[in-house]
């Protein structure tokens, strides 16, 4: 394992050098979910957070697409170093328009998500646009698929945003 978290736990897939698949395959999807609900600025370049961007496999699939990125990570060999749930985002108010959670937020205990969920509140713009992807594993609080549905389940409801794409795991949903 090349990345070792700080409170000794670590995602598997940090050593990965290619995007999630969940973000290349509905990435098009995305996109077209923003053209219909920003201001048309050809081509469209969001203002994208990565919230525990690992060693930044999708901050780069989004920069390579012209978006502005914002990369956070716990460690700091990507992106700049903010320890989630614990240091506010170093990120502007309504300032963002589609937000990056994969595979993060099990590392985090209840305290901590909600601080993650209160900022990512506070940073995203009307209409912005969260991918949230979770897995269960034993080094993590989300140790089971039922420990993980209901972590899903408890992020999606504290946000509050409507639905886009939901299945076990992950989804994408649209602050209105």
């Amino acid at each position: 394992m090349s990345r070792k978290y700080l409170n000794d736990k670590y995602c598997v897939r940090c050593g990965r050098k290619t995007p999630c698949p969940y973000l290349k395959n509905n990435y098009d999807k995305m996109m077209k979910d923003m053209i219909f609900r920003l201001p048309l600025r050809p081509p469209l370049q969001c203002k994208v957070l990565d919230v525990g961007c690992g060693n930044g496999r999708n901050s780069q699939f989004m920069k390579e697409r012209g978006h502005d990125v914002t990369s956070l990570d716990m460690v700091n060999d990507y992106g700049i170093k903010c320890m989630l749930g614990k240091d506010k985002m170093p990120v502007k108010d309504n300032s963002i328009e589609i937000i990056l959670s994969n595979y993060s937020m099990m590392f985090l205990d209840d305290k901590e998500r909600n601080n993650v969920i209160k900022d990512i509140k506070r940073v995203a713009k009307k209409n912005c646009i969260i991918m949230l992807e979770l897995y269960p594993a034993k080094d993590c609080y989300a140790k089971t698929e039922k420990d993980m549905l209901k972590m899903q389940k408890d992020i999606f409801d504290k946000l509050g945003w409507k639905k886009i794409k939901y299945s076990k795991g992950r989804f994408i949903a649209i602050k209105e």
